[in-house]
């Protein structure tokens, strides 16, 4: 039920905080309390389907779908950029042309492995923000509370509280992510 509650503010929120160095370019891309409101803003409109002003949680459904999609098909392309000769290679032990499920198995797969782990598909929290967005506890969102939530984690990162996250601010945010989400 968590996966069902992925909202605006919880992808907004979780970007103003610097992921993990994988992650890449949204991250990065915040820097001021502008950038967080013009990324809420930008994620909730995408989210809004009827545009009624609010996010429900089937609105968060169809994004979290929407967004998952679009991740299996950028691993995909990337996987397609490697060399995946070399990988089928490296995974056929014994050279027979066929990847066993054994052979498969002894490839240490360290992101599926945290999945598996944690039992889980959608981020950490996604549903706790939902809750916590939600501030009027009505079951949905206003773009006003999705910028209030992803605007008070960014505030949390901001350390000299000057507007703007600077490399360091950005780099403990990082650390304090990594000692938080650490399966």
């Amino acid at each position: 039920m968590k996966a069902l509650l992925l909202t605006a503010a919880a992808v907004a929120a979780q970007q103003a905080m610097p992921m993990e160095p994988h992650s890449g370019g949204h991250a990065a891309m915040i820097k001021t309390r502008a950038d967080v409101q013009a990324r809420v803003t930008q994620r909730f409109a995408k989210l809004d389907a009827n545009r009624d002003g609010f996010l429900t949680q089937a609105e968060a459904a169809t994004g979290h779908a929407q967004r998952m999609a679009m991740m299996q098909k950028r691993r995909a392309a990337r996987a397609q950029g490697s060399d995946s000769a070399a990988m089928f290679e490296r995974m056929d032990t014994n050279h027979d042309g066929v990847i066993t499920r054994a052979e498969f198995d002894a490839v240490p797969h360290p992101r599926h492995n945290r999945m598996a782990q944690r039992g889980a598909h959608a981020p950490r929290g996604a549903g706790q923000m939902f809750v916590m967005a939600d501030v009027n506890h009505d079951g949905r969102v206003s773009l006003a509370e999705a910028q209030a939530t992803a605007l008070q984690r960014f505030d949390r990162l901001d350390v000299d509280h000057n507007g703007s996250l600077t490399p360091a601010e950005r780099q403990q945010g990082r650390q304090q992510w990594r000692a938080q989400h650490r399966g």
